[in-house]
Parts: structure tokens; C-alpha cells; sequence
């Protein structure tokens, strides 16, 4: 089989479903790594989520149906349900992080929950976690809705499932976080949450319930190039140009501080900083564990020998630590008289190449938190992590940087700590 027939084997769900799964798991770690469609995402992902047990092929359409409206691909999750009319279950919707995706949302590690409520005729789904605020959608659809009127939401009951959930899952789907009329069950993950539905005709597939997770082998998930035809998105690990539109989605609307070109001190020579904090922005604050960071009041104003005031950390239980910018060459430097992390006094050390390197560090361990604490198995979030960060600004992470220990305070926060912050 050459790689063009596999490649349209794959995008052909019946024939994926009459294959055998191993042989096309070998085929497909032999492919190169650019060469891929739909098919091959889709199919990576779902043996990433629900690892390699040996199921049916009606359970396994399930399980394709699922991956494939995670990912955004819902015309081939159509062709999924299509070919298999027999599938036990299928995906109404999902706010889902796929395995291997580094985003910042959804992150729903820790205390989290999922209501069912009903709003002005319409029922909807609230859904909260620690490091997220709440977010709504219509129950039906998925899509997102504004929170309604305080008054105006009632909570419903869950209502008695014909029969209990039994159909194969990961072990994490053992109880829905609720259960609604038509056969639907809601279920809460640390990675998301998704809405599926029973399908009488398929029950006879049905597997022995909720499972260890069994490793498929193979090359792990694949994600298409970000300029592929049928791409649904940009790089899944943050590599991507910074943009306004990036930053705002990572820490919110309304969320990041932008400085007009008109309003930049004269003073703020370097160019590229001038275009980030014109074009794209800086969060207004950060926070992980026990640091935080907010952006300084008098943004840009005057500091020591000649720098300028971005804003301060908050290190725990020590000095606070001053971050500033030199105004000719872009680099950002930090300033902790303690000397708990770092070199103390008065004066300012360097911490990261420029303000462009220092954005990234701290949307990295946003966008990372969730793989973090709650990886997947097989994911290696702490050290995926790391080796993200090394590709930012490796210098500023050496053993022997001045601000490298400043770094590691902060990073510990999603490396070493919980999602206490303990």
C-alpha cells in the first residue's frame, strides 16, 4: 500500500472501521511526519483518549465520532456515524483538550462541576472549574451562551437512564456528571467535558464499562500542519506568532494591556517591543499557584538606570520581584532586593532575552497548566513543558542565568506544585 492509499483509506471512515486497527497503527508511524489528512488525526486521537484495548469495530466508530468532534472535524464525524449506523454511542458535542494540544482552555483540573439548567426556555450547561471561570452552553448544540440573569436559571434534576452507562471509556468516565432526557449523558473530565447519547440500536456493542487505559503503541497523536488543506487550527504547542487574538483567548477579553504607537515613550527605542506592546499586548495579570504578576500601574514609566516599569511579580513569601525593560535593546530585567531568588540588592538583573520571550514564558505555563496536573496517559507534561520554554529562550534558563532561579520558582508552580499550589 503506498501512502496515498493510505491516506485515502484513512479519510474514508468504512474503510477504516473494516480495517485492522494494528496494521494501520504500524502503517501509520511509518509515514513522515508532514504526511497525513483528517483521517490520520482523527485516528491518532482517538487511540490517544481511549488507548489501544481491542473493541469492537461499532465501539471503535464511537470512539473515531468522539475524536473527530474534538477536533473540529465534524463532517468526517458524520461519515463516522454514517458508517457505522451501529455505533453504542456518539458525541452531541464537547469542549474538549485533545491529547498532545497544549491550549489553555478548556482547564478543568481540580475542583470542578458541570449543572444542567433551565433559562428562558432554553436549557443550558454551566460548568466551572478553579483555573476556569464559569462558561455556558446550550445543552442541545454546545454552543457557547452568555450566563443568564441570576434569577433567571433553575436548576433541573437528573433524570432515571433507562439503563446505567456501560458502554468501554476511560476509567475518569465512570459516573456522568449528569443525565438528561433522549439518552444523554454529560460527563466531567479534567480535560473537558462532553455530551453523548446512548444509541439504542448499538447497545449489543457494548464493552464492560469504564477501563484502565491500554497504551496502542505507535507514534502518539499527530496534528496536521497548521497550512494543511482541511487544518482546523494553528501549531497545538503555542510555536505560532503572538497575536492579539492568541493572548486575548489565553487570559480573556478585556484582559490584555495594549499601549497606542502615539502614546510609546520616546524614551522605547527597541522596535520589535515598541510593535509588541502596540500590536499585540501583555496580560494584565498572570497568576500560578502562589506567584502572580500584574502589569505596573505606570506602565513604562521611569525606573533605575535608565529602564522602564512593566510591572511586578509576586513571589510568595518574599520581596516582591520589579520587572523592567531596557528602552534601547528590549531586555527585561528583574529586580528583588531579598535576594531570595536571585542575586538580591538593589539592582536590576537580567531575566529573559526581551518582552516578546517574557510573554510567551508566562502564556506557556497557562497554555501547559492542564497537561500539566492532569496529563493524559502517555503525555509528559512537566517536561514537554520545559523543553517548550528551552525553545523561548534557552540562555534565560541556563544553570548559570541570573534570573534562571526566578524561572524555576515560577514554573514549579505547574512542574513540582499541584493544582492547590501544594
Amino acid at each position: 500500500m503506498t501512502d496515498r492509499d493510505l491516506r485515502t483509506l484513512l479519510d474514508d471512515p468504512a474503510l477504516v472501521l473494516r480495517h485492522d486497527r494494528a496494521a494501520l497503527r504500524a502503517r501509520l508511524t511509518a509515514l513522515p511526519e508532514g504526511d497525513g489528512g483528517v483521517g490520520r488525526e482523527v485516528f491518532t486521537q482517538a487511540e490517544g483518549v481511549f488507548g489501544g484495548a481491542d473493541v469492537s469495530s461499532a465501539e471503535f466508530a464511537s470512539w473515531l465520532h468522539f475524536a473527530a468532534t474534538v477536533l473540529g472535524h465534524h463532517a468526517y464525524a458524520e461519515r463516522v456515524a454514517a458508517a457505522e449506523p451501529g455505533l453504542p454511542w456518539r458525541t452531541v458535542w464537547a469542549w474538549w483538550r485533545p491529547v498532545g494540544a497544549y491550549e489553555a482552555e478548556p482547564n478543568l483540573s481540580g475542583d470542578r462541576s458541570a449543572e444542567v439548567y433551565e433559562a428562558e426556555g432554553r436549557r443550558l450547561v454551566k460548568v466551572w472549574a478553579l483555573w476556569c471561570e464559569e462558561t455556558w452552553f446550550d445543552l442541545a448544540t454546545g454552543e457557547r451562551r452568555a450566563a443568564p440573569a441570576e434569577d433567571a436559571a433553575e436548576p433541573l434534576d437528573d433524570v432515571d437512564p433507562d439503563e446505567p452507562w456501560q458502554f468501554d471509556c476511560p476509567e475518569t468516565w465512570e459516573e456522568p456528571a449528569a443525565v438528561v432526557d433522549g439518552g444523554r449523558f454529560l460527563f466531567l473530565d479534567a480535560r473537558g467535558v462532553v455530551l453523548v447519547q446512548g444509541n439504542e440500536t448499538g447497545s449489543s456493542a457494548a464493552g464492560s464499562g469504564p477501563r484502565g487505559w491500554t497504551a496502542p503503541g505507535g507514534g502518539g497523536p499527530w496534528f496536521m500542519p497548521s497550512d494543511a488543506v482541511g487544518a482546523l487550527s494553528g501549531p497545538r504547542d503555542g510555536s505560532g506568532p503572538l497575536t492579539a487574538g492568541r493572548l486575548e483567548h489565553v487570559f480573556g477579553n478585556g484582559q490584555v494591556v495594549r499601549v497606542p504607537a502615539a502614546e510609546l515613550p520616546e524614551a522605547l527605542t527597541h522596535a520589535p517591543t515598541r510593535a509588541l506592546l502596540d500590536q499585540v499586548g501583555l496580560p494584565h495579570h498572570w497568576s500560578a499557584g502562589v506567584t502572580s504578576f500584574a502589569v505596573d500601574d505606570e506602565l513604562l514609566g521611569p525606573g533605575p538606570d535608565g529602564l522602564l516599569r512593566v510591572g511586578a511579580f509576586d513571589l510568595g513569601h518574599c520581596d516582591p520581584g520589579e520587572v523592567f525593560v531596557h528602552p534601547a535593546t528590549g531586555a527585561v530585567a528583574l529586580r528583588q532586593p531579598d535576594g531570595s531568588h536571585g542575586p538580591g540588592g538593589d539592582a536590576a538583573f537580567p531575566l529573559v532575552r526581551d518582552l516578546e520571550a517574557f510573554v510567551r514564558f508566562l502564556e506557556g505555563v497557562r497554555r501547559h497548566m492542564g497537561a500539566c496536573w492532569d496529563p493524559y496517559s502517555g503525555e509528559e507534561g512537566p517536561e514537554t513543558f520545559l523543553r517548550a520554554m528551552a525553545t523561548v529562550d534557552a540562555e534565560a534558563l541556563a544553570e548559570d542565568a541570573p534570573g534562571a532561579e526566578v524561572w524555576e520558582h515560577l514554573f514549579a508552580s505547574v512542574t513540582e506544585l499541584g493544582v492547590e499550589g501544594y
